[in-house]
């Protein structure tokens, strides 16, 4: 059986909603982490590297550039979502989520916003801001890190969060509308099949 008539596949729902391709191209807006400037820890989480998911070069550059260096790099699609990946992408003053946001729907072939960020990191000013957004037609995901579910897994990843504060942020997001994706890690240290599943 193909995996398709199982699961709802992220691009074949773009491409049922839009008619066409619609590719993510990732972001750095040179935003920080709580959990590793010292706000509530130091020394990130111990899974975190962020050179994994980032050019720290692109922090350099303005979203507008960025975004036409990952169109060009990706070069299939006409369509693209904005999506704010480094570190906390919603670690900043309001008033900067807000030029950053709009420098990158500003440009034509941005359909939307995604936000990964922590869910210890999306006060009600950023969820409000999130909804402005949506209510002006963008597609919006709040991308939250939850990696798992298991405090004590967490805690031993050193998150500086617990699962609680994942239900709380998710219920506020979709209570506002807001599309929520959770990021989790399937075999973390100490957890074994029932963990995962």
């Amino acid at each position: 059986m193909q995996l398709q008539k199982l699961v709802n596949m992220f691009g074949g729902d773009l491409l049922r909603r839009y008619g066409q391709k619609v590719h993510k191209l990732t972001l750095h807006g040179g935003f920080s982490c709580p959990n590793r400037d010292g706000t509530i820890g130091r020394g990130g989480c111990t899974f975190c590297n962020v050179a994994s998911f980032a050019d720290e070069a692109q922090q350099h550059h303005s979203i507008a550039e960025q975004l036409a260096h990952q169109a060009h790099l990706v070069n299939r699609a006409k369509r693209y979502l904005a999506y704010f990946q480094a570190y906390t992408s919603t670690f900043a003053e309001v008033q900067v989520l807000r030029s950053m946001y709009q420098q990158a729907v500003s440009q034509a072939s941005i359909v939307g916003l995604c936000v990964g960020t922590r869910p210890d990191c999306v006060p009600q000013a950023v969820v409000d801001l999130l909804c402005e957004y949506k209510d002006q037609g963008y597609e919006v995901w709040l991308e939250l890190g939850l990696q798992t579910a298991h405090d004590k897994t967490l805690h031993r990843i050193n998150r500086g969060h617990d699962f609680a504060c994942y239900q709380r942020t998710t219920r506020i997001a979709r209570e506002r509308g807001l599309k929520v994706c959770a990021h989790l890690i399937v075999g973390l240290p100490g957890e074994g099949q029932a963990e995962c599943l």
